[in-house]
């Protein structure tokens, strides 16, 4: 991990648990005044003052940072060979292929197989189980294949991210089932 910090550090990306370390720095030495029993009240508002504005910075920083990565994932879906060109795209395909990232949404394909249960309960979800059940061996490739160990493509990654949580999706939405059977297989051929 430190040599994917390194590699990227002259992206200027938005740090989170960076950018409330000043706000923390002040508020601990706010509480220091707090000693002082006459500044007690003074320093303990002081430091709940900077603690919330430590909150809110962080808080802001992610959502630039979530911008910053939808933006990526825009010109990665774009472009195959986007990685090719720009740094903080190497970044963000770095970020979507490693392990964690692929271990969570191969545990989010395979919650999603267990709901194609037949014994399974049918729960507010517009997941399409009828015809998903249909196709179920392709969603098995799928979780199997975003967790192999062997490399795939960060724009595999997005797709069946997408596949999984969009509205638009095929699992959700009402398409003919051969469209289902061609996203199905898109999708496991982006991953390679």
């Amino acid at each position: 991990m430190a040599s994917h910090a390194h590699r990227f550090a002259t992206l200027d990306l938005p740090r989170p648990g960076r950018s409330g370390l000043p706000f923390i720095g002040l508020a601990l030495l706010a509480l220091v005044l707090a000693a002082d029993p006459s500044l007690r009240l003074v320093g303990v508002g002081a430091a709940v003052c900077f603690a919330l504005a430590a909150a809110l910075r962080v808080a802001r920083t992610r959502r630039e940072l979530a911008v910053v990565r939808r933006a990526t994932d825009r010109l990665i879906l774009a472009d195959p060979h986007a990685e090719e060109v720009s740094e903080l795209v190497q970044w963000r395909a770095r970020e979507l292929v490693a392990s964690t990232e692929r271990e969570a949404l191969r545990h989010e394909v395979e919650r999603l197989l267990r709901q194609l249960d037949a014994g399974h309960l049918p729960s507010a979800s517009p997941l399409r189980r009828v015809p998903l059940r249909r196709h179920e061996d392709l969603m098995r490739a799928i979780a199997r294949r975003v967790d192999d160990g062997r490399p795939v493509s960060a724009r595999g990654i997005l797709l069946v991210r997408r596949l999984l949580r969009e509205p638009s999706s095929p699992l959700y939405n009402d398409v003919p089932e051969r469209e289902l059977a061609r996203a199905l297989s898109r999708v496991l051929g982006a991953l390679e």
